[in-house]
């Protein structure tokens, strides 16, 4: 980029990242809302259409630690100007998809380049602000991130009308122009000399072929068959390629992941709790869409308004249970456990489901209990992390927890979906041939169970619908015990000491598209 003649205001730099930083999330949670549209109208199976989701969040966990170095190496604001041409191009791509693999396909590509603008914003705003004035910057940048945690639901709503989803990708194609023009006028060019030239491509590459291994093992499960050799042999490469990982980073000057932040107690508990937590909660995020629009016949406008309650909760709560955590100090746990416990009730009360509950009764109070958590957890469970280090390594225990969650909202996606669909074959068959169901009819109408499709005539329509309620209900089981190991893993964060200040940059925990705001 060419140098200016003099650096552009450092508010017209916040804009200009917001901006970008907005067009992000609201993309993010605008997916959830579209997941059944999409499913119906490309034809695919509930198992490729979570891969929609899981793809890119598992590359917005994998690559911002190296997207931030390229950033340090090579410009900030190059960097960020190329995510963000990625990201324009690649929301073109998935808005035009003709099938399920292509729109995989590019939004792992968008997942890449969302992980480029990602930790870059928040670096650009650290750089252009005086100490004095960047705690005021980063505030304005997270509540961005929360109002794009408000909005994107709702606008999803919108643009998905009936079964056409293509608007919530294409809608960035104007908002991203924008976007870019705006980065090339007023964010300034910066880089860190003093930071090798050298990223971990290796550790990169393993770690990502692993968790992709497991995870297309956990998607495929179900379909292919657990004792299958593909599946087996999935779940075999992965557990050796994450075994080689930490020798891989032992091996490289500047790893991906550096390893001596696991020597930390409470950093090693506060990544597992968070890992756990997000699994839970976000892993879960578009099973709680497809019940709303499958089984309570809410259009996706309906769906969007639905989760408002909640998100609204978490968006006040997040900068409050920061500055709680901060005053507790070594008790910080404390916050992270009631946060986890009331997720682990928002699961809890879901097992009361039956055919004959609604949204007020029977989901609207766990969405509660749910905005509660995460609106306690997030905040708390950053400054836990990186407050038990050294300050000069916080940048790297942020961006490390960043990579936690989001490893833990892609495999949540996976393991709820396998949930969900063994329950769905497992069980609906025994209600449709309980309600009289010819049994040369029974196979199909699984099918269309799982492509996203209501039975058209009763009595298949009732049973297929408490087939659906109880597929909703096992996933609980499985939330409530995954939030019940997140609840144990938050009590062992014990702090040796009282958090060590932290530097406002590291101490606010970056947004990331799991959901995590």
């Amino acid at each position: 980029m060419s140098p200016r003649s003099s650096p552009p205001s450092k508010w017209l730099t916040l804009l200009a990242t917001c901006v970008g930083l907005a067009m992000l999330m609201v993309d993010t949670f605008i997916v959830n809302v579209a997941f059944p549209a999409i499913g119906r109208d490309l034809g695919a199976s509930l198992s490729a259409t979570e891969w929609t989701v899981s793809g890119y969040v598992l590359m917005t966990g994998v690559f911002p630690i190296a997207m931030g170095r390229l950033g340090d190496i090579y410009g900030r604001d190059r960097v960020y100007l190329v995510g963000l041409i990625g990201f324009v191009i690649t929301s073109g791509l998935c808005g035009l998809a003709r099938g399920i693999d292509e729109l995989i396909a590019f939004r792992i590509l968008q997942g890449i380049a969302a992980a480029t603008m990602m930790p870059l914003t928040l670096s650009i705003i650290t750089v252009a602000f005086p100490p004095q004035q960047r705690g005021l910057a980063i505030g304005i940048w997270g509540g961005v991130s929360g109002l794009g945690l408000i909005a994107g639901p709702i606008l999803g709503g919108l643009l998905v009308v009936g079964d056409q989803w293509r608007w919530i990708f294409l809608i960035n194609l104007p908002l991203g122009l924008v976007a870019v023009l705006l980065a090339i006028l007023w964010v300034p060019s910066s880089r860190d000399p003093s930071v090798p030239r050298s990223v971990d491509w290796r550790g990169l590459t393993v770690l990502s072929a692993a968790l992709l291994l497991v995870l297309v093992a956990v998607n495929r499960g179900n379909e292919v068959g657990w004792t299958s050799p593909v599946i087996l042999g999935s779940l075999l490469a992965g557990a050796v390629l994450l075994a080689l990982f930490p020798l891989v980073e032992r091996a490289v000057a500047h790893p991906l992941v550096d390893l001596s932040l696991f020597r930390s107690g409470p950093f090693v508990m506060a990544s597992v709790s968070a890992f756990l937590f997000s699994a839970a909660v976000f892993g879960s995020q578009p099973y709680a869409s497809l019940f709303m629009q499958n089984y309570l016949g809410f259009t996706p406008l309906e769906g969007g308004l639905a989760f408002l309650p909640a998100t609204t909760l978490v968006a006040a709560l997040m900068p409050v249970s920061g500055i709680i955590g901060q005053k507790l100090g070594h008790r910080i746990r404390l916050i992270i456990i009631a946060g986890s416990f009331a997720v682990g009730c928002s699961f809890l009360y879901l097992l009361q489901l039956d055919t004959s509950s609604r949204y007020l009764d029977g989901l609207l109070p766990s969405f509660i209990l749910r905005g509660l958590g995460i609106g306690l957890v997030i905040s708390a469970t950053s400054y836990a992390a990186v407050s038990s280090l050294p300050l000069a390594k916080s940048g790297l225990a942020s961006g490390t927890l960043t990579m936690a969650r989001n490893i833990g909202t892609s495999a949540g996606v996976a393991i709820f979906g396998a949930v969900y669909l063994r329950t769905i074959e497992s069980r609906l068959p025994e209600r449709l041939a309980a309600a009289g169901v010819e049994p040369s009819a029974v196979p199909g109408l699984v099918d269309r169970a799982t492509r996203f499709l209501p039975a058209e005539t009763e009595p298949a329509g009732s049973a297929t619908a408490a087939g659906i309620v109880d597929a909703y209900v096992i996933l609980a089981i499985a939330g409530l015990a995954i939030a019940t190991l997140a609840i144990a893993a938050a009590a062992m964060i014990r702090p040796r000491r009282a958090p060590a200040p932290v530097a406002p940059a590291a101490a606010t925990p970056a947004p990331d598209p799991a959901g995590n705001a």
